[in-house]
């Protein structure tokens, strides 16, 4: 810029000035943009004013063979263990040709064996009950029936499989009692399937008490909600799963008072939780133990690494390594050992960021030090809530379906079903065969 006048080498600063700026500006610019697409997905779309999702195709580009690999054994049907009935299957006529110069003997039997399911026809059964004055009571008595409940017209049995269609298979109101009438050739309607539910569920109402008194004794237990809906209504559904125990509850709220209710302040054992604030202040009121979801932390951690690269990478990596630590000890550790992988943490993680996501997430991180580590020396504890977002799915699922309940009634019946069904479920047993010890218990 030799000989240019001062006027013009100002002007040309000046450019030079506004184009370092604006190369800055459009950096920046393109760093929120790349956030917001990940944050943003194509796979989310607007209609009528509100957000959807829709899936994109995953069809391979290198589709696999179907069917198993090679080297694999075939998989054959195992044969009945005993045959019920035998029928002769004769020949008299050619199959091929249609003509009936057949040889006089049998020359060769061939055995095929197959399995098929009888015909149903329900059984109407009148039940003569003899009556007879108890001197001592001074009143009129009769056996009691166990395997109908009173007022019922169905039997148990019936009754505990239209709840096992409901409430296992998560089947419709309309379509249990086209099963019924198609496979079994009994007769009823809709309205007498939610009365069925309801008069389950009044009679498994004292097994669901003893199941939440139970689950207040046990020495842990992981607890997670999700959305529900009653009438059209926000409401949400809570889970509190034990070793032996699947405790459900549908509540209008998602705050602390939930468990707080149901669990009691001086409720026993460790609660284990994903660190929502609920918790936090379901820990200061009951004063118990807690145990914060492992899960939850890496994932939120691989999201730090998603978004803030090498800050976030670095969390990610740390709380991978320090969560395998901790696992490693088997549930043999000590409060040193605890201690000690605290330590560890702090050191590792306790740096100046750039970030301010990454810096908040290792300040509140840190904070939890008391809830981090109970399940290192706790074997009734474990590491993570994988199981209460397991005992979450079934119920997800029927949402997904139904769309929740219809009525406060329909929810508490619902809540109960469940309950029982999953508890079930969890210790190898089945509605169907083992409901019924269950009621004779409860009702009494």
């Amino acid at each position: 810029m030799i000989g240019l006048p001062d006027e013009v080498k100002q002007y040309i600063q000046k450019l030079e000035q506004e184009n370092k700026e604006l190369k800055e500006e459009l950096k920046r610019l393109k760093e929120e943009f790349e956030e917001y697409k990940k944050r943003h997905p194509r796979t989310v779309g607007v209609k009528n004013g509100k957000p959807y999702f829709y899936k994109s195709s995953t069809k391979s580009q290198t589709p696999k063979k179907p069917g198993a690999k090679k080297g694999h054994k075939p998989y054959f049907r195992a044969m009945p263990e005993h045959i019920d009935e035998v029928r002769r299957i004769p020949v008299m006529v050619c199959p091929e040709c249609g003509g009936t110069d057949l040889s006089e003997k049998v020359q060769e039997t061939r055995n095929r064996t197959y399995e098929d399911i009888p015909v149903c026809k329900p059984v109407a059964i009148q039940l003569e009950i003899e009556r007879r004055y108890c001197r001592t009571c001074k009143k009129l008595v009769e056996a009691p029936v166990t395997w109908v409940l009173p007022g019922a017209r169905l039997s148990l049995r019936v009754m505990l499989i239209v709840v096992w269609f409901k409430i296992k298979l998560r089947m419709t109101e309309e379509a249990i009692p086209e099963v019924f009438n198609r496979l079994f050739g009994l007769k009823i309607c809709e309205g007498e399937v939610i009365h069925i539910l309801d008069q389950v569920a009044r009679a498994f109402g004292p097994y669901y008490q003893q199941l939440m008194y139970n689950i207040r004794k046990e020495p842990s237990r992981n607890i997670d909600e999700t959305s529900w809906r009653i009438n059209g209504e926000n409401a949400n559904l809570w889970t509190f799963v034990s070793k032996g125990i699947t405790l459900y509850k549908i509540a209008c709220s998602r705050g602390h008072k939930v468990p707080l209710k149901l669990l009691g302040k001086n409720h026993e054992g460790v609660d284990v939780h994903d660190r929502f604030s609920a918790y936090k202040t379901l820990a200061k009121k009951t004063k118990n133990p807690q145990q914060d979801c492992w899960t939850h932390i890496t994932n939120n951690a691989e999201e730090l690494a998603h978004f803030y690269r090498a800050e976030g990478k670095y969390i990610h990596q740390v709380v991978k390594r320090i969560y395998e630590s901790a696992k490693a000890y088997d549930h043999k550790g000590t409060d040193k050992d605890i201690e000690q992988l605290f330590q560890n943490m702090k050191d590792e993680l306790d740096i100046p960021y750039k970030s301010q996501h990454c810096h908040k997430f290792v300040v509140n991180l840190l904070k939890e030090k008391d809830n981090l580590f109970e399940f290192v020396k706790n074997p009734h504890v474990d590491g993570t809530n994988n199981a209460a977002e397991r005992a979450l799915r079934p119920p997800v699922t029927a949402r997904k379906i139904s769309g929740g309940n219809r009525s406060t009634k329909g929810s508490k019946n619902y809540e109960i079903l469940l309950s029982v069904s999953q508890t079930l479920h969890q210790n190898g047993q089945n509605l169907i065969e083992h409901g019924p010890e269950i009621l004779l218990t409860s009702y009494g």
